[in-house]
């Protein structure tokens, strides 16, 4: 993820002949909503996600919406809602702590700074024991670890937002936060709402807050903007089953072709962060049956916006890109499947007039 976001193309094309107008996809929409302008503030979809993901917390722990505004106010002043890596530069850290600190460059991050020894939107250290480097760069963990702390603080409810934020942040600018006070006010009423939807059914699907693309009956898209990383074939000894492509954490990921949701579902033992390695299933999982025996799969979603039994277009919004399963970086695995066996969707797709490997204009 960049700290400046730019449009993202993905090139569409109709089967057997291209569209007259290519439809295009923006990485200004995301699982937050689309980028909006709040007390005369621009945010991008990056940073409206993470918003929401910080208000989505307070709400799963059973907070107020004062809460979200106080950890609202706190992540914009320290990363502008941003999750940051620490290349472990600052000539504060030992050699073995620089070392350390730098492998938050590992996890999916928005941008890089180099304060101490300071990670993730609220800039926590793992040196101050907030938690590891990999627990750090989790948006969650690093929410609930703020969570955990501000409920900690005497009347934390009643005295001023400053007052709270400093309390859990123990900043050297600890007078700052109010600054951001009306804006923090005014995105916690957005995106209350969501949270609380959010927050009761956590497994269901997300809001679908972007649009779907516009897209001719009987086409075939690309499903989602991004870089194809790795291709259909042999992998470490096991068949890797379809095509990654990689963009943004939570770039819009849409239904290659009309058809009907077969599942929508988490399919690990956990898909509300990113998995690993060591844990199997495609996390966040949306399978469409386009009839006659085929398929199509979209997994590692951070989040799906789409139920069983549903029959969506090509080009609707179908989920996000994420890394939940069996995955240890952001994207979107892509499988087409005749009859349940795999084909490689490169080949597939390119006779279908849909190249995945042409530039989408990140």
């Amino acid at each position: 993820m960049f700290a400046g976001l730019t449009l993202l193309l993905i090139p569409l094309a109709v089967m057997g002949a291209r569209a007259a107008s290519t439809p295009t996809a923006s990485s200004a929409c995301s699982i937050g909503g689309t980028a909006a302008t709040v007390t005369g503030i621009e945010l991008d979809a990056v940073q409206m996600g993470h918003a929401q993901t910080i208000a989505t917390v307070a709400a799963a722990r059973g907070l107020d919406p004062y809460a979200a505004t106080v950890a609202l106010a706190t992540a914009y002043q320290e990363s502008r809602i941003r999750m940051l890596a620490n290349d472990g530069s600052s000539p504060e850290l030992t050699a073995e702590q620089a070392a350390v600190t730098a492998t938050s460059l590992q996890h999916p991050h928005d941008g890089i700074g180099s304060d101490h020894d300071s990670v993730n939107t609220f800039q926590q250290r793992w040196l101050a024991g907030w938690g590891t480097l990999a627990e750090l760069m989790d948006p969650v963990y690093a929410a609930e670890e703020f969570y955990a702390r501000l409920v900690e603080v005497p009347d934390w409810q009643t005295i001023p937002l400053t007052q709270a934020a400093q309390a859990v942040q123990v900043s050297a600018a600890g007078g700052a936060y109010a600054r951001w006070m009306p804006l923090a006010r005014e995105l916690t009423a957005m995106l209350w709402p969501t949270a609380l939807a959010a927050a009761a059914a956590p497994s269901g699907p997300a809001p679908a807050v972007c649009p779907g693309l516009p897209v001719a009956a009987g086409s075939w898209i690309r499903p989602t903007a991004g870089t194809v990383t790795s291709g259909y074939g042999s992998r470490w000894g096991t068949l890797h089953a379809g095509v990654d492509i990689a963009g943004p954490h939570n770039t819009p990921v849409y239904a290659a072709a009309d058809g009907t949701v077969l599942r929508a579902e988490c399919t690990s033992d956990y898909c509300d962060r990113d998995g690993s390695l060591s844990l199997a299933g495609y996390g966040n999982l949306v399978e469409l049956d386009h009839g006659g025996g085929l398929a199509t799969r979209y997994a590692h979603l951070s989040a799906f916006t789409v139920t069983a039994g549903q029959r969506v277009s090509a080009g609707a919004l179908l989920g996000f890109q994420g890394s939940t399963g069996n995955s240890t970086a952001v994207h979107l695995h892509f499988e087409v499947r005749q009859d349940g066996a795999p084909v490689d969707p490169v080949p597939w797709l390119a006779d279908r007039g849909v190249d995945l490997h042409a530039s989408d204009g990140a």
